[in-house]
């Protein structure tokens, strides 16, 4: 059974997508038809996010945030939006190609104040979250 084709949209592509693309390839193998970008991606990756997610055995620290452009998804293909900023953009992208839109919004972390552990807790709670949601999908 191979795995259908996933974008993860977010804001910045700099936290909750990468997660997101990092967490579906865990759980359906490399192979897996599976990217992230931003609405208006950050300049880099968030420090963060490649500290929670090397925790998770995933590292992300050559990880570059990117945007819609060059993003051609395919009919069928499950465009998922991790924040409600991305929302219009995604179902415009989405309208064009035939592509289907779904709506995971999650919190973005980088929004938390506080000390180190503090904030890396929050991002970990997103981590944790996004792998459950990821889990629970079936190809």
């Amino acid at each position: 059974m191979s795995t259908p084709a996933v974008v993860f949209v977010c804001g910045r592509n700099s936290v909750r997508s990468p997660m997101a693309e990092a967490l579906w390839r865990a759980r359906f193998g490399t192979d897996a038809s599976v990217r992230s970008c931003g609405i208006e991606p950050a300049s880099v990756a968030d420090g963060f996010m490649i500290a929670v997610m090397r925790e998770a055995g995933a590292d992300l620290s050559d990880f570059e945030p990117c945007g819609l452009d060059g993003i051609v998804p395919g009919p069928g293909t499950r465009i998922i939006c991790l924040a409600p900023e991305a929302d219009s953009a995604a179902s415009e992208l989405a309208a064009s190609h035939g592509a289907r839109v779904e709506h995971w919004h999650f919190a973005d972390p980088a929004e938390i104040e506080g000390g180190r552990e503090a904030r890396l807790d929050a991002y970990r709670a997103i981590r944790d979250a996004l792998k459950a949601r990821i889990n629970l999908q079936t190809v």
